[in-house]
């Protein structure tokens, strides 16, 4: 894969959350990005593509279906923004589809393209393997549900399809490579938005005095705060880790640790804020959801552990993560 200049990727990642932030809707942005160049860097250099794309998804808390492009370059499929990808149910990383008779039940989640979207790829589960049919979207859109993040980056997809409405799609990738390259995406994007939440509770703990000092100068919400980064540069030094050639080991932790580092930032950050951040008033809210969301998505914090351990005593040895 080509290299991207270091000079030109910072210049690329400033268009990419300039534009984030001007969309006034998810179609726009994904709009935006594609003319920015996103499916030609996706293309060249996934790893740069992925931590620029994500890194800034998260850093802005825009909503954007490009986890969809992700999973179908993974799997060989050209990524087209009309085109989203369903993808396992909460916490798993079974295929969404499974066939039963006649038909496909499609039982997974979805990102926000879902809604904008002409065609969906649906991966099924297969005798020897995952086969991947691509459907009109008209036939599993569902209706939006109360979610807890309202920007629905990512809902619930439940759907029953005639295989006589599919249309098998040709693959070369793998499905647990396309899972490992989704996880490592929202990897990033945690990070980045467990970034974002620790520099609103610090900017909040710098500004707020109590009692004639700044709240920043109490060693109590010093020590959330450090905790707090600690967490989030132990998840981001994984999650740059991993290449263009995706571990799937490596992808898993990597996304369990973002997930963790997400919940104890939010979680500390939420009473570094004390009452304001229990409220809609202060924007915190919208990146504290949304990580929470993004962590059931591919795997979450509590079922990826079990996953990583098993398959850790299947190859009896741990991936060096740095060289010494």
């Amino acid at each position: 894969m080509t290299a991207i200049d270091v000079d030109d990727l910072a210049m690329l990642a400033t268009g990419f959350e300039a534009a984030m932030r001007d969309a006034p809707d998810p179609a726009s942005t994904t709009a935006a990005l594609v003319d920015l160049g996103w499916i030609e860097l996706l293309a060249a250099s996934p790893a740069q593509a992925v931590a620029t794309a994500f890194g800034a998804l998260g850093t802005t808390g825009s909503v954007a279906g490009l986890v969809d492009d992700v999973v179908a370059h993974a799997l060989d499929i050209a990524p087209d923004a009309g085109t989203a990808v369903a993808l396992p149910p909460p916490a798993r990383s079974a295929p969404p589809g499974t066939r039963d008779g006649g038909r496909i039940v499609v039982d997974g989640m979805a990102s926000a393209r879902l809604h904008h979207a002409a065609t969906v790829l649906v991966p099924v589960a297969a005798v020897d393997g995952v086969e991947v049919l691509a459907v009109d979207a008209d036939r599993v859109r569902t209706e939006a549900s109360p979610a807890l993040d309202t920007d629905q980056a990512l809902v619930r997809l439940r759907a029953t399809v005639d295989i006589a409405d599919a249309t098998p799609v040709d693959i070369q990738g793998a499905w647990p490579a396309a899972v490992a390259s989704g996880r490592v995406a929202l990897a990033h994007q945690l990070v980045g938005a467990s970034r974002t939440m620790l520099d609103q509770a610090r900017q909040h703990a710098v500004d707020r005095v109590q009692f004639g000092r700044a709240v920043s100068s109490f060693q109590a919400v010093r020590h959330k705060l450090a905790e707090s980064l600690v967490a989030i540069e132990g998840a981001a030094a994984v999650v740059d880790a991993v290449g263009d050639e995706v571990d799937p080991l490596l992808a898993a932790l990597a996304k369990s640790l973002a997930g963790q580092a997400a919940r104890t930032t939010s979680a500390h950050a939420q009473q570094v804020l004390a009452g304001i951040g229990f409220t809609t008033d202060h924007p915190f809210h919208r990146w504290m959801k949304r990580a929470a969301v993004l962590d059931v998505a591919l795997g979450s914090t509590a079922s990826l552990p079990p996953e990583i351990g098993a398959e850790l005593l299947r190859r009896r040895s741990a991936p060096r993560l740095v060289e010494l």
